[in-house]
C-alpha cells in the first residue's frame, strides 16, 4: 500500500508540474522588396486582406501580372485596419514600397 501512495503521489507531481504552451502561428510580417506569391506563402484565387502594422509610416503596394501589367495599386495608411486586395493568381509579383510592415491574411 505504501508503494501505491508513493507512486500515485509523484505520478500527481509530476502530472501538475508540466506547463502547456499554447502554440500560435504568428502572421508574417513584409516590409520594402520585391515579392512573388510564393515568396509571400499565398495561393491562387483566394481574396486576401493586408495590413500595415508601422504606426506612422504609410505603404504602398503594387501588384503586378506576368506582363509586368500593373493589377491593383494600393495605398496603405500607417497603421491601418485591414484593407482587401482582388483574387489573385500564380504569377502575380508584388513590390511593396516604403519603410512599411505589411501582413496578409
Amino acid at each position: 500500500m505504501k508503494k501505491f501512495i508513493y507512486i500515485l503521489s509523484i505520478s500527481l507531481l509530476l502530472l501538475f508540474t508540466f506547463n502547456t504552451v499554447a502554440v500560435v502561428a504568428q502572421p508574417k510580417i513584409y516590409s520594402q522588396g520585391f515579392y512573388t506569391m510564393k515568396d509571400l506563402n499565398l495561393r491562387e484565387n483566394i481574396t486576401y486582406k493586408v495590413q500595415n502594422q508601422e504606426p506612422y509610416v504609410e505603404g504602398l503596394l503594387i501588384i503586378l501580372d506576368a506582363d509586368r501589367k500593373i493589377q491593383q495599386l494600393i495605398r496603405i495608411p500607417a497603421n491601418s485596419a485591414q484593407i482587401p486586395i482582388a483574387p489573385l493568381k500564380y504569377d502575380y509579383r508584388f513590390i511593396i514600397y516604403n519603410n512599411v510592415l505589411l501582413t496578409f491574411s
